[in-house]
């Protein structure tokens, strides 16, 4: 079997010989994910987080990245690896891509560890700066019942944002799951938004058809 490095180089090589411009979830059409999950558990099992080279920590972050859309390498860790999922989301604040962060982050909110490392990651990401990020770590955050979840929820709710619509969607999911007093005020105001997707997610929060 390849190592993790040398299979993470055989996508960089598939990769790059896409034409320029792909778009949307072009990491699935790769042939040879099952080889590349192969050498990343092998790695996860058998090598201990202090001994990785700094090639081996970048290509597991890359692949995690690029596994955006199964998710599997992440699941993985979370499951059979819980603390070393912690110790890869803490690396990747500083050399991770942000497809990396966001899964990372997700993934720490499901361990419902409140008050150590893993809380300590996810707020540093809830200030990243890319949007995807902040709203992912905001929602794990709220699922840990974190402190820190309300303040960051209303900065969510009153930043300018190309994406804010999207923001405040999670603004509102979280406000809920913590039982907010401030949820039903900003619920109110969702649901007269000008912008068709809030307005038909607070609307839905309303009637109660999603379950957070």
């Amino acid at each position: 079997m390849e190592t993790l490095v040398s299979e993470v180089e055989r996508f960089r090589t598939w990769a790059q010989s896409l034409p320029s411009g792909r778009s949307g979830e072009w990491e699935c059409d790769y042939p040879s994910w099952p080889s590349l999950y192969d050498a990343a558990f092998a790695f996860l099992s058998s090598q201990r987080f202090e001994s990785w080279a700094d090639d081996e920590l970048r290509a597991i972050l890359y692949a995690i990245a690029r596994d955006n859309e199964d998710q599997h390498i992440v699941g993985t860790l979370r499951m059979k690896h819980p603390d070393l999922l912690g110790l890869l989301a803490e690396a990747s604040l500083g050399k991770g891509e942000w497809e990396a962060r966001w899964q990372l982050g997700d993934a720490l909110g499901l361990l419902k560890r409140q008050g150590g490392m893993e809380e300590r990651v996810l707020l540093a990401m809830a200030t990243d700066e890319h949007e995807y990020v902040r709203r992912r770590a905001l929602g794990a955050l709220a699922r840990l019942g974190s402190p820190a979840a309300e303040a960051l929820a209303m900065e969510a709710w009153r930043r300018e944002d190309p994406f804010q619509q999207w923001a405040r969607m999670m603004a509102l999911s979280a406000l809920k799951q913590i039982g907010s007093p401030l949820f039903e005020g900003l619920l109110h105001e969702a649901t007269v938004d000008e912008r068709p997707h809030l307005r038909e997610y607070a609307s839905r929060l309303q009637r109660g058809e999603i379950l957070e």
